[in-house]
């Protein structure tokens, strides 16, 4: 993972004037929302408030009518979510975005294989999951075990794992816990503050009140 991250005190992550329209619906209206490393921010609203589709834009799966977005200092205009995966932004869906007949390590290096000469490496592979593993305080996932054999928390696991092999800087969290029991969930929220530890940015999306207690600091 980066060691350059800004500083706490600098939002690491500045959305400005975003809008965006569906036909007739006008989903986001002029939007502004700022987020910096080290820091957990709650985003809550009703259902069809626009929360979804303001991280939509955000990871890349919408463009934004008009605004403009600032990531690390720099200029932020993903072409899709890959490309957002790869500047350091990725979101983690309620319904998570897995290949469940492939191992732990083949999901999280989906997309950012270590290849030699047409070959995968998969001592190196192997190495980069199980370091982002480590991070998130879970080494007992064995790399080469199916995604299909996890239960629906360690899956979600192995989504943030994927992010920090891409080198996240911003990692949001839509409705996280809708599928997890609670001891599941309290994993998550101590995953979270590993994260924040760290120096990544996080937006956490929730209407659980009690959650946003528990794991958000605005």
């Amino acid at each position: 993972m980066p060691a350059d991250r800004p500083r706490p005190s600098q939002p690491l992550l500045q959305m400005h004037g975003i809008s965006k329209r569906f036909g007739a619906t006008q989903a986001l209206g002029n939007v502004d929302l700022h987020v910096s490393g080290g820091e957990v921010l709650a985003l809550i609203g009703e259902n069809g408030a626009g929360k979804s589709t303001l991280m939509k834009v955000l990871a890349g799966a919408h463009a934004a009518d008009s605004g403009k977005m600032v990531l690390s200092g720099e200029s932020y205009a993903p072409k899709g979510p890959h490309h957002a995966r790869l500047a350091g932004v990725a979101m983690i869906y309620q319904e998570l975005n897995l290949a469940p007949d492939l191992s732990v390590e083949d999901n999280i290096m989906l997309g950012q294989e270590d290849h030699a000469l047409g070959w995968l490496r998969r001592a190196s592979q192997r190495q980069r999951a199980g370091r982002a593993l480590d991070l998130l305080g879970h080494p007992e996932l064995r790399p080469e075990v199916s995604v299909r054999q996890l239960s629906v928390g360690a899956q979600q696991l192995v989504e943030i794992a994927r992010a920090l092999v891409f080198d996240a800087k911003v990692i949001v969290f839509d409705e996280p816990t809708s599928s997890l029991t609670q001891r599941d969930a309290q994993h998550l929220f101590g995953v979270i503050r590993k994260l924040k530890e760290a120096g990544l940015a996080i937006v956490y999306i929730s209407h659980f009140l009690e959650e946003i207690r528990a794991v958000a600091d605005r």
